[in-house]
């Protein structure tokens, strides 16, 4: 038998609507990759955060996780057109799980919003059905970020909801979104 993710997680998982980035809440005990599953004909890609810790090994990450073209240009430019893309990579819908996430540019608060903010727009892509080489009808595509509740609070400024693995654990959770530069007046 193929272990599964919650109804409530795979729901998300399945859905073409925001948020397109969340916090998966894991304990100590817990291994994110035995707790994300992907249902059927989704793609699910594991990215290890530790190696995320500069924007130079944030693309090597990617483009060893996603399998990105020799082409790809290791920038972030770059990686919003292989996120938006992913014709090497078929499938009828993606989910990137991040584990150690505390440690993605854990030291530039810049690159970060910049980071979340390629993500939240191929997300939306996806969701809408403008990415992909001709795909034309909405696709699945989230990212969740995998950390503890400690790490979580920790670093207050996530800018994404949190989900639990389990049903029946609770968090406090605040709704955020990225920055997008100054506020219209």
């Amino acid at each position: 038998m193929t272990p599964k993710s919650t109804p409530a997680l795979t729901a998300y998982l399945q859905s073409t609507k925001a948020p397109w980035t969340s916090l998966l809440i894991v304990t100590a005990e817990q291994r994110a990759e035995s707790l994300v599953h992907s249902p059927p004909g989704l793609a699910l890609k594991v990215i290890k955060g530790r190696l995320c810790k500069t924007p130079a090994t944030l693309f090597a990450e990617f483009a060893r996780a996603l399998e990105f073209p020799d082409y790809f240009g290791h920038n972030w430019d770059a990686l919003e057109e292989c996120l938006a893309d992913l014709e090497w990579l078929p499938a009828k819908g993606y989910i990137l799980l991040i584990t150690d996430a505390a440690s993605v540019l854990s030291n530039d608060e810049t690159e970060y919003e910049t980071f979340l903010e390629i993500l939240c727009d191929a997300g939306e892509a996806w969701g809408s059905g403008r990415a992909g080489m001709g795909a034309r009808r909405a696709t699945p595509f989230h990212v969740l970020f995998a950390v503890s509740e400690r790490e979580r609070i920790q670093r207050a400024h996530w800018g994404m909801n949190a989900i639990n693995a389990e049903p029946n654990r609770k968090t406090n959770t605040r709704p955020r979104q990225p920055k997008r530069g100054p506020s219209p007046s």
